[in-house]
């Protein structure tokens, strides 16, 4: 079985996530006190990797863990709804070229794999089952039909990527030809991931994939 693993942020979506669900509460008059609650929570991490008290990995895990749990009291048809809304600004900005390669890989018996530390409903709203196999994302957690804010939040981030990917396809107990199978991923901190693949994609990269990429003679996509 041939793999085609896509990172999300910067890859398949030029732009940060993050950035894009910050503007919604923020300016959404619905989620204004969502908002204030994210600032007051996140605030003292952001001010610690300003310091650099706090590692940017922390910082970036802390940022999803606060802004999910600032929606505190709803229920998830609530909070699914709010995630579909943004996919669906969000689709038209995605990289034409590369959601159509993802479509062609498809049709080519590919075993498509997404790989975010997006949350789930968001990348859900985006790739519909026919066009993704499977997806790894951030996972939300409910308790009877709200949020559950004390169970533990775990962002999925590049240094895990590996590790979900073979967990995953060890227990389906299948033999994946990853000398034949390809990788996409924009930043550096997915080496790992390109490394896995004979066919890794560098996606207009950043200053220390492009170094790689251009040693190792990848394919790099702009």
């Amino acid at each position: 079985m041939k793999v085609a693993l896509f990172d999300f942020d910067g890859t398949l979506y030029p732009h940060e996530t993050f950035d894009i669900l910050i503007e919604k509460i923020k300016k959404h008059p619905e989620y204004k006190t969502v908002y204030t609650k994210f600032i007051r929570s996140f605030g003292p991490t952001y001010i610690g990797y300003k310091l650099k008290l706090v590692s940017r990995l922390t910082m970036q895990n802390k940022a999803l863990e606060k802004y999910i749990h600032s929606f505190k009291g709803m229920y998830k048809e609530e909070i699914e709804s709010f995630f579909h809304e943004i996919a669906n600004n969000m689709i038209e900005d995605m990289r034409p070229g590369l959601v159509e390669q993802l479509r062609k890989l498809k049709e080519d018996n590919y075993y498509i794999v997404l790989v975010s530390g997006a949350f789930m409903p968001l990348l859900e709203a985006l790739f519909k089952s026919d066009s993704v196999d499977y997806i790894f994302g951030s996972v939300i957690h409910y308790d009877e039909g709200k949020l559950d804010h004390k169970k533990q939040f775990n962002r999925v981030h590049s240094g895990m990527k590996v590790k979900l990917l073979m967990d995953y396809f060890n227990s389906r107990g299948d033999t994946v030809d990853w000398e034949n199978s390809l990788a996409f991923s924009d930043s550096y901190s997915d080496i790992q991931m390109l490394e896995l693949v004979g066919n890794p994609v560098a996606v207009q990269p950043d200053e220390k994939l492009l170094k790689i990429a251009t040693e190792k003679n990848w394919k790099i996509y702009n």
